[in-house]
């Protein structure tokens, strides 16, 4: 009636590559065009080293191409800089001064051991005070940019360290270029950036081009942390459970009065978190012609002098917090600040999520699946357009006010919008939505749960004669309580057995993801996803009782099934998984 597995899962976020280009027209004509960039990692933040290939051609953007605003500065001071005021607008960047806010931080910390048990709300009350959660959803996520001064350089500071990378170098952790770390630095004559990688994609860095690079002002771009540094795991458990969405983690290193990349946007929504030394930011709307805000895609490198309006100058200090909307052009120096001489570098750590995330794409899987369903069961979708149709449709019939072709094609608009609204009755959003939620189940961290409890497994302790599970055993378990560890780590759905069309549910869980993997797994259409399948006639009013309990306890002996043997079996399930907590 049950049994461990794999589920596939369909159409999963296979494509993390940027697939738009853009393309330009000066004022003789002619046209210019970025290259793709193939990511990395599958969420590429800030990325210092990528692969290029060449784009496809596109046809040019038929308006040309404006010229960026300047903005109307005055000056403001940081740390003995002179800042540009940005010019005030509904995007402009916030500073919040919370050197001063009344209380203290959250005394729960998302990166100690037992982070699992802080909710969604704490996890975020960490990571933004004293910005509170509420205040942050309704004006800046996906709006404006926000700059939190803390002045408790002590906030951040046992999440990551150069001397944690120092220490993982020195124990024979492998950083292989493209995949582990990537060296760069902007050049400022060419006004680009330059590849400072000593190898190919996959080739192990040798701690002495590190050291070398590094001497000469290169900036370190250290991918995928949270696969060997806990406290980072531990931070991108809590925040993917906070928000329902895949997050990746970079950390970026660079010499004083250095810069590492040259001017760009991403198609991520971006936090940094500022670690170590200081670091200067300007904050700039793109270029004319850009799809803005809230691009699909990540941008190519800009030249400065094409940025559009600015939107913010800050100085991030140890502590501090700057978070981007996807499409916020972004570019940093390393600064060496008045009466600061104890570092002589800039570290922060930049963590993103919501890529492909939007309603877009949410439709790009809806309407597919509904126009399958509609031709499948109707035969007006079916049927051919109507003959000679090409003769009244097309640009160059628009317009067409009279006679034949005239009457033609408003029999066709009517029934092309007959048609797609009656698309409408075959949409289903909640199978679409259940595949993004398998989809996110097989991509997210593995979370970092603690004791799994002191129940022992009635199927892993038989009887020497094979007679059955013991049965002190049983009566052991039916007398204990269980609880999911990780509530978010799992979901529930309903399907239908492919070989006896019996009605069926699957609980989806991440508990077997790899974290070595974390953004870096093979992103076939397929992939393969940890599960377990219940018979739904028989179980189903169990697994109810248990999701709907979430963190809270309940009694073996209480679940709603028919006999002793159903609990343990369905007991034992769960536990041999590693979905649950047993506690005498």
């Amino acid at each position: 009636s049950s049994y461990e597995g794999t589920g596939r899962r369909s159409g999963g976020m296979a494509k993390r590559k940027a697939q738009g280009i853009v393309v330009r027209k000066d004022a003789a004509g002619g046209s210019s065009g970025s290259k793709k960039k193939s990511e990395a990692s599958a969420v590429a933040v800030d990325p210092v080293a990528t692969t290029t290939e060449e784009a496809e051609p596109a046809r040019p953007l038929r308006k040309k191409k404006k010229q960026a605003k300047r903005p109307t500065t005055g000056e403001k001071k940081q740390g003995g800089f002179d800042l540009v005021e940005a010019v005030s607008s509904a995007t402009a960047g916030v500073a919040v001064d919370g050197r001063n806010a009344v209380g203290e931080p959250p005394a729960w910390v998302p990166l100690e051991k037992h982070a699992e048990q802080l909710t969604a709300t704490e996890v975020l009350a960490w990571l933004l005070w004293p910005v509170t959660p509420s205040q942050f959803f309704s004006e800046y996520w996906e709006k404006r940019p926000l700059h939190v001064r803390r002045g408790r350089p002590a906030h951040l500071s046992s999440l990551f360290s150069k001397a944690d990378i120092d220490q993982h170098l020195a124990n024979g952790v492998e950083f292989k270029y493209g995949e582990r770390i990537n060296l760069a630095r902007f050049d400022s004559v060419t006004k680009r950036k330059v590849d400072l990688n000593s190898g190919p994609r996959g080739a192990v860095a040798a701690r002495s081009d590190i050291v070398s690079a590094w001497a000469g002002g290169a900036t370190m771009q250290v991918m995928h942390p949270q696969q060997f540094h806990d406290q980072v795991w531990r931070l991108l458990a809590g925040l993917e459970r906070a928000f329902g969405a895949v997050f990746g983690a970079n950390s970026y290193l660079t010499p004083n009065e250095n810069q590492g990349l040259a001017p760009h946007f991403d198609d991520v929504e971006v936090f940094m978190l500022q670690l170590e030394g200081s670091k200067r930011w300007r904050l700039h709307a793109p270029p004319a012609g850009e799809e803005h805000p809230l691009p699909r895609d990540y941008s190519r490198d800009f030249l400065p002098e094409e940025l559009g309006e600015l939107l913010l100058d800050c100085i991030l200090d140890p502590g501090d917090l700057l978070y981007l909307p996807r499409g916020t052009v972004h570019s940093g120096v390393a600064i060496a600040k008045e009466g600061n001489h104890t570092c002589t570098f800039s570290h922060h750590l930049t963590v993103s999520t919501y890529q492909k995330t939007a309603w877009c794409h949410l439709l790009e899987r809806v309407l597919p699946a509904a126009l399958e369903k509609a031709a499948s069961q109707h035969v007006e979708f079916r049927a051919g357009l109507p003959v000679g149709f090409l003769g009244y449709m097309g640009t160059w019939h628009d317009g067409i006010s009279e006679g034949e072709a005239a009457a033609g094609r408003a029999g066709f608009m009517r029934r092309f919008k007959s048609l797609l609204r009656s698309l409408l009755d075959y949409v289903d959003a909640d199978e679409v939505c259940d595949e993004l939620g398998v989809d996110f189940m097989s991509l997210r961290m593995p979370p970092c749960c603690g004791d799994a409890g002191n129940v022992a497994c009635v199927a892993s302790a038989s009887t020497a004669t094979g007679d059955g599970p013991d049965e002190i055993l049983k009566a052991k378990l039916l007398g204990a309580r269980l609880r999911w560890l990780e509530p978010s780590a799992i979901r529930a759905m309903i399907s239908t057995d492919p070989d006896t069309s019996e009605p069926t549910v699957i609980i989806f869980h991440a508990h077997a993801n790899s974290r070595k993997q974390h953004m870096c797994q093979s992103m076939e259409l397929e992939d393969v996803v940890g599960c377990l399948r219940f018979d739904a006639a028989m179980f189903l009013p169990a697994i109810k009782k248990l999701i709907s309990a979430g963190t809270e306890f309940v009694r073996c002996s209480d679940l709603p099934l028919r006999d002793d043997d159903d609990k343990v079996s369905f007991v034992d399930h769960l536990r041999e998984a590693g979905l649950v907590d047993l506690r005498s």
